[in-house]
């Protein structure tokens, strides 16, 4: 197994780099970070609805196939910190297609909230910035415990960076696993399996996601002091991150099999 502090970081070449982030936010003055308003969800509604509409005509493109929806019950009797790896443009949109009903909010970073057109759709998708300062993690506790007591649910990509078309997991950032032992929520594991079909012989371009549900883990237990236990910590993030990668060796080879 794999330490998850022997892991690589995701090489500063292969992080898409974003150039029209020119809506700066300063999170020094007052910042709605998440909105929990009956009004805002009748605004957002129709829109997330037709976004949906939209999901599940890209899941039939990309041939989403999902296995362990069964470990879905426990979105259904309390708030769960969802984690993911980070491959594809569509992996945060494919998690809420997946868990919908149940209400997620996706973190994404603070710079991809800053490109004026994005930060409006990706607030109407109940998504929110995670501020790049070090004091982040401290700024977005509050709401996103809010969202865990109203029994909802916040989804988080541990490794923090989208590496296009990545089958490796990379070193994961400890918020997620933080947030889940601060709380005492569960975490729901997700991995997506990247395949690419053969058309003439030739691989294509476009791949095949399969979405693959794990069991819940559940964060070890604050020390008498209040504090989360980093030492269990890296364990668990360890155990998430050896879990995923396993299932993708796994899966890839049995994928690549049925074609």
């Amino acid at each position: 197994m794999t330490d998850n502090g022997q892991r690589r970081l995701i090489p500063k070449e292969k992080i898409i780099p974003v150039t029209n982030d020119i809506k700066k936010i300063d999170f020094t003055k007052k910042y709605t970070l998440i909105y929990f308003n009956w009004w805002y969800e009748l605004l957002i509604r129709p829109f997330y609805y037709f976004c949906y509409f939209l999901t599940f005509l890209c899941a039939c493109y990309y041939r989403l196939r999902v296995t362990g929806r069964e470990n879905k019950r426990i979105l259904r009797k309390r708030g769960c910190i969802v984690i993911a790896n980070h491959c594809h443009y569509f992996d945060t949109v494919f998690a809420n297609y997946t868990l919908f009903p149940h209400r997620l909010y996706t973190a994404v970073a603070q710079r991809n909230f800053e490109v004026p057109i994005a930060r409006r759709i990706l607030r109407y998708l109940r998504a929110f910035p995670i501020p790049k300062t070090t004091a982040g993690l401290k700024i977005i506790t509050k709401p996103i415990g809010e969202v865990l007591r109203r029994g909802h649910h916040v989804l988080i990509m541990p490794e923090g960076d989208l590496c296009l078309m990545s089958q490796e997991i990379f070193r994961f950032k400890p918020g997620a696993f933080y947030m889940a032992c601060h709380y005492q929520v569960p975490i729901l594991p997700i991995v997506y399996v990247l395949t690419h079909r053969l058309k003439n012989g030739d691989v294509s371009k476009r791949p095949i996601f399969h979405q693959v549900i794990g069991e819940p883990l559940i964060p070890p237990p604050l020390t008498p002091d209040g504090n989360a236990p980093i030492e269990e910590l890296d364990k668990l993030m360890t155990r998430a991150a050896q879990w995923m990668e396993d299932t993708i060796a796994f899966y890839q080879k049995e994928d690549q099999a049925g074609q």
